[in-house]
């Protein structure tokens, strides 16, 4: 008699980090899992994210596609789900070079008010301002 095992289906994961590897070849995303951190191109951040809508892409759509590179730098790692539970950096520079920094979003993982007994992932932005390094 065999139990009823419910399996997850991991392709569409992996299809997801072949296209990441993608775009660390053609030098649209750096990912350094050592430092819990990742550049991305402003275009390649857009590209990566679902939707059309730019309200949804900035609410909902940039978020999830940051815990995706953050899962794909974990697996780059390979440290396991411990990996998961550290603050992660997505840089967002601009597509051309010099590559100045335009905002970084922190994933953290904490309590909320509304959910003390358990953590939850939050995002933080930190915006740059360029009239400020003139």
């Amino acid at each position: 008699m065999t139990k009823n095992v419910k399996r997850n289906n991991l392709q569409p994961w992996l299809e997801y980090f072949d296209m990441l590897y993608a775009y660390e070849d053609k030098g649209l995303l750096d990912v350094f899992p050592e430092k819990h951190e990742a550049y991305i191109t402003q275009a390649a951040v857009h590209a990566v994210s679902d939707g059309d809508d730019p309200v949804r892409q900035l609410a909902k759509a940039v978020p999830d596609t940051l815990k995706r590179i953050r899962a794909y730098a974990g697996w780059r790692s390979r440290e396991g789900a411990g990996y998961l539970s550290r603050v992660f950096a997505l840089h967002v520079v601009k597509d051309d070079a010099p590559h100045d920094l335009l905002y970084t979003l922190l994933l953290v993982r904490r309590r909320v008010w509304w959910r003390l007994w358990r953590l939850t992932d939050t995002v933080d932005a930190v915006t740059y301002d360029e009239t400020k390094n003139r």
